[in-house]
């Protein structure tokens, strides 16, 4: 039995690479923009991601509640909590305990 010759193949992958390496070359390289949504607020520079884990009662009221009034879970979610933040800055010594935290930790 004679042995197999493979040497007159190409690889289909060398083959993508050399085309996209041409395609790449003739373009100039764009810069990406970066995946996070910039804050409305000025002083905050990217978003940040956080999960939550909710019921499925609260997670289906939430998608209506959004649908109803035009927005999404996130800004719901955001205003909330952007609430709840200002609520708990209210009590002097909470504010201050989260200022000093906010300076350690940031």
């Amino acid at each position: 039995m004679t042995k197999k010759n493979f040497s007159n193949l190409t690889n289909p992958a060398d083959t993508l690479i050399e085309s996209m390496d041409s395609v790449n070359a003739a373009e100039p390289h764009k810069k990406q923009a970066p995946k996070g949504r910039p804050s409305i607020d000025a002083a905050e520079s990217r978003s940040q991601h956080a999960s939550l884990l909710l019921k499925p009662s609260t997670a289906n009221s939430l998608k209506l509640i959004a649908k109803f009034e035009g927005t999404s879970i996130n800004n719901i979610a955001n205003g909330l909590l952007d609430k709840y933040v200002a609520d708990y800055k209210k009590d002097p010594a909470k504010a201050k305990k989260l200022e000093q935290a906010l300076k350690l930790f940031s």
